[in-house]
């Protein structure tokens, strides 16, 4: 069994236009690279990781999607 350090965090991922295309709460859903069912075009998007454990630990920065 894995230990979930962080339960309560949320991620966000963005396309370049700033349009949100993907958030979760917890562990439970990853990002599978697709929007609406659809996957995504080959480009770099921006994430946001919350910890939301009582401190201020924000992580950003890009993922690629490569084909």
């Amino acid at each position: 069994r894995i230990k979930v350090l962080y339960p309560d965090c949320t991620v966000e991922i963005y396309n370049r236009w700033g349009a949100l295309i993907f958030s979760s709460n917890g562990y439970d859903l990853p990002w599978d690279g697709k929007f609406n069912n659809k996957p995504m075009p080959v480009a770099a998007y921006y994430y946001i990781i919350k910890l939301n454990n009582g401190e201020d630990d924000t992580f950003t920065g890009t993922v690629t999607i490569m084909r």
